[in-house]
């Protein structure tokens, strides 16, 4: 099979060329037989490359009206194949019925039908939902900018997922939060098939090629003791990155999760204890201990944006800032990696803002707090993770009789 694409060439009454917004035509030649398809775009007779056959670049709208024409020649494969594979085979008519069913609805690009997709979503969502879904937006922004790699629906298959996998983990994100970001993709990506954008459906596989939310080894990473108070003795002379060192010890004192400590009133911090407010009304408080109530007392009487109680830090950011502290702090012992198959990297490359949670429960545990106070405390609906971290203290305990 073979697609070309064709300007309109006809003259005027007064025989005259005309010049003006022609309509362009798709022309499938296939075993001797062609059929001819509007692609319902126009453009002027000067804008028109008639070698590349395409729209030339100087003309306003190029690289759209452009990547629309390539969605006719993606569409025309996917009629081909669909019909080679019949009873019948193709010929003229079936092949017309064919590809006007799989035509995607026209769009300017990847971007403009996300955007339409935020916009959909205004009056339905949540605010915290909406934010997610703007937050994906903007990553893919970020990895096209930083890439130069234009994303198309085309693209969007197991090698963009590689590579969006490694932009994630370079911005020091989780395997959990990656997965969740994938998730949002998909989600995005299946109302964009619904609503006739997007005829690619490789799409559908994400979920079987990411990486588990877990560690390979089942292990829960936490911070030993010792390493923690490298962390919080750690002096960078920087405002910011000592910011971060504090917002993250005072994470690993309290239990309390990031996403709630953005979330903190000054109200909400006392001289004992740290109120948590969750939806509905619901509470939990979290006693304040020496380093906890020390570390605040930096920040107690500055004032923030919207009187939080911390100052405002995105996950990317404290992320970022947290592998550079630990690799400077010299938390360097050996760690399962991310991905399974690789050999053990240095503690420094592997911390984020989430094991702090971690961390508090691996101590609180080492005191022997019961379980269901310690799960109290972190808000973790389960203690699954707990039961495991109590399990690998225990292991860790018993493996002591060797060194007797």
């Amino acid at each position: 099979m073979n697609v070309r694409f064709y300007i309109e060439r006809r003259k005027d009454g007064d025989g005259k060329l005309m010049v003006r917004e022609r309509p362009v035509f798709m022309r499938a030649s296939f075993r001797g037989q062609r059929v001819m398809i509007g692609t319902g775009m126009r453009v002027d007779f000067h804008g028109w490359d008639p070698e590349r056959q395409r729209v030339r670049s100087t003309f306003p709208g190029a690289h759209a009206a452009n990547a629309w024409l390539d969605v006719h020649v993606e569409t025309a494969e996917l009629t081909w194949k669909a019909l080679s594979g019949s009873r019948e085979g193709p010929d003229p008519v079936r092949f017309r019925d064919v590809f006007l069913e799989l035509r995607p609805r026209f769009s300017r690009g990847f971007f403009d039908v996300f955007f339409l997709f935020l916009e959909s979503g205004v009056s339905r969502w949540s605010a915290s939902t909406y934010r997610k879904v703007r937050t994906i937006y903007n990553h893919l922004r970020a990895m096209e900018e930083e890439t130069g790699i234009r994303l198309t629906f085309q693209q969007m298959n197991g090698s963009f997922l590689e590579r969006f996998q490694t932009f994630c983990r370079k911005k020091g994100y989780s395997p959990a939060t990656i997965r969740n970001e994938v998730g949002i993709l998909v989600w995005f990506l299946n109302w964009a098939t619904e609503q006739g954008y997007n005829i690619h459906r490789e799409y559908r596989k994400f979920y079987s090629m990411l990486e588990p939310a877990g560690s390979p080894s089942g292990e829960v990473l936490s911070l030993r003791w010792e390493e923690l108070m490298k962390i919080l003795h750690y002096q960078s002379g920087n405002r910011k990155t000592d910011r971060i060192r504090d917002i993250f010890c005072f994470m690993c004192f309290t239990g309390i999760r990031f996403s709630e400590l953005r979330n903190l009133k000054k109200q909400d911090v006392g001289e004992d204890a740290v109120i948590v407010r969750r939806s509905k009304g619901q509470s939990r408080r979290l006693p304040l201990t020496r380093y906890s109530r020390e570390i605040y007392r930096c920040y107690e009487h500055r004032y923030y944006m919207d009187n939080t109680a911390f100052p405002a830090m995105s996950v990317i950011t404290v992320n970022k800032y947290l592998k550079r502290i630990a690799m400077e702090a010299g938390l360097n012992r050996k760690v399962k990696p991310v991905k399974a198959g690789e050999t053990d990297v240095p503690l420094h490359e592997r911390i984020t803002a989430g094991i702090a949670v971690n961390t508090f429960i691996a101590h609180a545990l080492a005191l022997d707090i019961p379980m269901e106070v310690i799960s109290g405390f972190t808000g973790v609906r389960h203690d699954s993770r707990v039961r495991r971290m109590k399990e690998e203290l225990g292991k860790k305990e018993i493996a002591r009789f060797d060194s007797r």
